[in-house]
Formats: structure tokens, C-alpha cells, sequence
């Protein structure tokens, strides 16, 4: 698409982004199409458009649109997965004339929820399409007037039924899909979110656009609408802004801005209070530490501490050797994890090697003409008027999304798992834990001449600089790849069995790249293991003999050291006292 558009798209990715003004709404909206559109010039290497707006109602709010899930663009699928992950509340639109189809209750009733949205709103688009279904003209020879549950003759009847209709079916999924949360033990907060679609809301933008517009200045499918509905109503304007329903939704998003402020309050008034707790756990610490220095000086004096060093001394080569002991130990799990996590990923890569089928519906309209002419009605003879049906056909289809998705999810959780490796296998709580059982049983704690505090400050301070390592794959060629090549709904065998080997291949290279990754990041973790082992050793040792030896110079002028420890600690508690 890129040469097809005769685009060079290095200067604008090196660029990162563009920034333009526009003085009117309407210059805005011409020249969004070459960054949007589908055959939009920028469009295959834009990855979002942001909007800024000079209105209050978008004060403090983010508002994206998304195009759906079955765009032809396969990046911009993508993209509306990963706007749906962080979004407060959700405007779920559905066709009215396949409403809720299983392409959009498999989204509905399981992307959505899990992701972190906190409200749905459903929403039944093209309603004036559903109405139209059920409008007919009455028959001259029905006595009985319009009864039927089926048919109105009017646009008020018309949308009751459809509204009845739709609320039905939207009812009886959310039942149907609730039941099946609680018998997995779901959260209720799930099933609550959920629960919010049992009422839709529907809605034609077109209906609402042209109840705004002389009909003079309609485009050739409004005119066509309005050609349609005219004959079914005593009040076209009214009508409109009936099938167009906009204040309903309008009302719901004033309530979204009100709790959005409300949010934003909570979260402003929290904030102080959170940054003061932090401050103070800070201060503490240091008022600990300082408390203990000052608590050796002043009740040991400099023989004592002299003893002290010369009984540690000579246990220093057996805390080395123990210390030893425990990340050998470590090691042995680190190399027993590495293969569970390649036995693991290679497992992962199989479930997600296959590609979801999605169902699809294509209406077709048709019309023919019905004769009017009745035998005893000589005035209506030649007359007649045209009637409409349409004919639905089903069909199955893949979209590139799906694997981009899928790619997307190997190489988080594969990511993930390998370096569980890590975080399973060096459980620093753990390794904190035996390395102070090492000074407990090598050092006499239950002495005076010791202080336990002290040394587990010392051990925890060495233990936090360790840091385990973070994987990363690039699978930005295998997406583009995928992306380039296939568009929209997929339809031929050959193609869907080409993105299925695409994907396998894609799936594959990251299997092999992570697990080449592994062996070699295990085997030079070990080695810096081992010398941290070595350095955890001789640092934790050393920062005891050096603390010793600290200790032992500010004796030489006890008095002084001691007035700075308590000016320093009455000057931490006054700070503290002060949050």
C-alpha cells in the first residue's frame, strides 16, 4: 500500500510525528481522510490521529474512536485492542440489522470485561435501517387495522417494535452468558459489567444528521431514506430526531464526565497524602539506622568493640562458605526452571498456532413491484407500488488481526514465562531469608556484643541489587509482514491457510529466537551469580568490618559523635512529627 500510494516512508518515521493547525472543523475533516481513510495516502504508516478540541464538555477526557475489529486495515485492529485495554467506559455499537451477531458477542462477552473497562453502554446503530424493515403500508382491504407485531405503518409503532425486539435478544445473551460466569465462579464485578448491556440504547446517526439539514442539501443516500420513511409519517422532523435518539446518549455521557470528575478528585485528594506516607517510611528508616549507630556508642565502649572484631574475623571464612552454599543451591533451580520454562513456551506456542473463524453476514436488498389494481376499483387499475426483501447470506472468515494478536500474546506470555525463570527460581525473600540465617548461626545474636538490627540492614541493602533480566523480542517484521500482506475478512482457503502458516512461522521464530535467548541469558546469569555470590560475600563483610572500624574511629571522640547522632535524630523526628 505504502508504494502503491508512492509514499517514502523513512522521513516520516524518523520524524515520529506531525503537528497541524487548522483555523475551521471543516478543514479539519478534509484532510483527515489521507491520514484515516482506507485509501488515505499517510494511512499505511499511521499508527494514531489525536484530536485536540478547543471545547470545555472535552476538558480532562480522552475520547478515541475506534474503527471496530474488522477494519481491512489489520494495524488498526490492533490498535483498537490495545484503546479498549485502558478506556473507563465503552460505547459498544452493533448493527441493528445483524445486532449482536457472533462476531460481536465474542468481543462483547470476552475481550471487553477482562481488559479493565469499567462500564459498557450497547448501542443498536442504523436504526432507521431496522425500522424500514418493519414498515409496510397498510392493505386497503384489511378491516382490522394495523395489529400485527411484525409490521407497523407508522415510524412511532416501527420503533417500538424494534426496540422491544432488540432489547429481547440483548436481554437473553447477557442471561445466557452470565449463567455461564457463575457457574465458572467469575467475579461479581464481571458479571455486573456485563449485565450493563441488558438494555441498549439505539441510535441512527444518519437520522440525526438529516433532522439537522434542509432536505434540499441531502446526499443521494439521504435522499433515498428520506424518499423511504415520508410515506410512513405525519411529522418527518419529529421522526427523525426519533430514529436519531442522540439525547439518550447524550445524557449518558454528561453522567460519564460528572464521574469522571468525581475520579479525578478522589485521585487529586489522595495524591498528598500517598507522597507524605512515603516521606515519612524514608525518614523513619534513616531515624532507625541512626538510633542504632548512636545506641552502640554510647553503651559499648572501644574494648568491647575491639573483641567484637576479632571473634567476627574469624568466622568471616565460614559466612563465605554458607553464603556459597545458598546461590549454589539457587543455581541448581535456575538450571531445573530453564527447562520447565522451554518445555512451557513450546507447549504455549501450539494453542495459539490456530486461527479463530469468525461468521459473517451479507444482506442483499431487493425490490419488485406488487399490482394495486382491485377488480371492483376501476381507479386503481395499471396502478401499483414497489415492495423491498432482503436475502442474507452467511459465510466464514479469518482477519489478520486475530494473528497479530496472537503473535502479540506468544510473545508477552512466552516473554513472561521466561523470566519467571528468573523470579521462580531467586525468590529474593527467600534468599534474604537463608542468607540472615547464615550471620544468625555464625554470629552470636543473642549476645550483647551484637546487634541484630544492624546486620539485617546490611544484608538487605546487598540483597537489593540484584536485578533479574528482562526479555525482549522484536516482532515488529513478522507484524508488518502479516499486515502488508493481508487485509480485511479472509475468505478463500488459500489465503486463510497462508495467514495460518504465517502465523506458525511468526509463532515459531519467536519460540526459537526466546529460547536461544534463554540458554544464553541462564548460562551468563550463572556467571554473575556466581560473582555475586563472591562480591555479596566480601561486600557484606567488608560493610560489617568497615561499620566496625567506623565505629571504632568515632570513639576517639565519643562525646562529639554522639551530640551529632542526637541533633541529627531530634531534627529527623521534628521533619517526621511535621507530616
Amino acid at each position: 500500500m505504502v508504494r502503491r500510494n508512492g509514499l517514502d516512508p523513512l522521513p516520516y518515521l524518523e520524524k515520529g510525528k506531525d503537528e497541524f493547525s487548522f483555523d475551521t472543523y471543516e478543514d479539519l475533516t478534509a484532510a483527515l481522510n489521507n491520514y484515516v481513510g482506507e485509501d488515505g495516502k499517510f494511512t499505511p504508516i499511521i499508527k494514531a490521529v489525536t484530536l485536540y478540541l478547543n471545547k470545555e464538555e472535552f476538558r480532562g477526557l480522552s475520547i478515541v474512536d475506534t474503527p471496530g475489529l474488522n477494519d481491512p486495515i489489520a494495524s488498526r485492529t490492533l490498535r483498537t485492542k490495545e484503546f479498549m485495554e485502558v478506556c473507563d467506559v465503552v460505547f459498544f455499537l452493533s448493527q441493528s440489522g445483524s445486532f449482536l451477531d457472533k462476531s460481536d458477542w465474542e468481543l462483547l462477552s470476552s475481550q471487553l470485561p477482562q481488559k479493565g473497562v469499567k462500564r459498557l453502554v450497547l448501542i443498536a446503530s442504523k436504526y432507521d435501517s431496522g425500522v424500514r424493515d418493519v414498515l409496510r403500508e397498510p392493505d386497503e382491504d384489511d378491516i382490522f387495522g394495523d395489529e400485527d407485531d411484525s409490521t407497523a405503518s407508522t415510524i412511532p409503532k416501527a420503533c417500538k417494535i424494534i426496540r422491544k425486539k432488540l432489547s429481547k435478544r440483548a436481554r437473553a445473551k447477557i442471561e445466557e452468558f452470565t449463567e455461564d460466569l457463575r457457574r465458572r465462579e467469575s467475579p461479581q464485578a464481571l458479571i455486573d459489567v456485563i449485565q450493563q448491556c441488558r438494555e441498549p440504547i439505539l441510535i441512527s446517526a444518519m437520522a440525526c444528521n438529516m433532522a439537522h439539514k434542509a432536505v434540499e442539501t441531502y446526499t443521494a443516500e439521504e435522499r433515498n431514506v428520506y424518499a423511504a420513511l415520508r410515506k410512513f409519517s405525519d411529522d418527518i422532523g419529529h421522526d427523525l430526531q426519533l430514529l436519531g435518539n442522540f439525547d439518550e446518549v447524550n445524557q449518558i455521557f454528561s453522567a460519564v464526565v460528572a464521574e469522571k470528575e468525581r475520579i479525578f478528585e478522589e485521585k487529586a485528594n489522595g495524591f498528598l497524602p500517598t507522597a507524605q506516607e512515603e516521606l515519612r517510611t524514608l525518614l523513619q528508616n534513616f531515624q532507625n539506622k541512626s538510633e542504632k549507630r548512636l545506641s552502640m556508642l554510647e553503651k559499648n565502649d572501644k574494648k568491647t568493640l575491639l573483641e567484637q572484631k576479632v571473634q567476627m574475623e574469624s568466622q568471616m571464612n565460614q559466612v563465605r562458605a554458607e553464603i556459597g552454599t545458598v546461590f549454589g543451591d539457587l543455581l541448581s533451580s535456575l538450571e531445573s526452571q530453564k527447562m520447565s520454562a522451554v518445555q512451557e513456551i513450546r507447549e504455549l506456542s501450539t494453542d495459539l498456532h490456530q486461527l479463530r473463524e469468525h461468521t459473517g453476514e451479507k444482506t442483499t436488498w431487493h425490490s419488485y413491484r406488487v399490482s394495486d389494481s382491485k377488480w371492483y376499483n376501476p381507479f386503481s387499475w395499471g396502478k401499483s407500488h414497489t415492495e423491498h426483501y432482503s436475502t442474507t447470506e452467511h459465510y466464514s472468515y479469518c482477519i489478520a488481526a486475530d494473528a497479530l494478536e496472537n503473535i502479540q500474546k506468544y510473545a508477552a506470555s512466552a516473554s513472561n514465562q521466561v523470566e519467571r525463570v528468573f523470579s521462580e527460581a531467586l525468590n529474593l525473600k527467600e534468599l534474604k531469608r537463608k542468607l540472615l540465617y547464615v550471620i544468625i548461626q555464625n554470629f552470636d545474636m543473642g549476645s550483647e556484643k551484637y546487634d541484630s538490627a544492624l546486620f539485617r540492614i546490611m544484608v538487605e541493602d546487598s540483597i537489593n541489587q540484584i536485578e533479574f533480566p528482562v526479555f525482549q523480542i522484536d516482532i515488529s517484521n513478522s507484524m508488518n509482514h502479516i499486515s502488508a500482506k493481508f487485509s480485511g475478512e479472509i475468505t478463500s482457503s488459500e489465503q486463510k491457510n497462508a495467514l495460518s502458516s504465517a502465523l506458525t512461522q511468526a509463532i515459531s521464530q519467536i519460540y526459537s529466537d526466546l529460547s536461544s535467548s534463554l540458554l544464553n541469558e541462564v548460562a551468563s546469569f550463572k556467571k554473575s551469580m556466581q560473582n555475586l555470590s563472591k562480591k555479596v560475600s566480601d561486600d557484606l563483610l567488608h560493610d560489617i568490618s568497615e561499620e566496625f572500624q567506623n565505629l571504632l574511629a568515632q570513639y576517639e571522640n565519643k562525646e562529639k559523635e554522639i551530640q551529632k547522632y542526637q541533633a541529627y535524630i531530634k531534627l529527623l523526628h521534628a521533619e517526621i512529627a511535621g507530616l
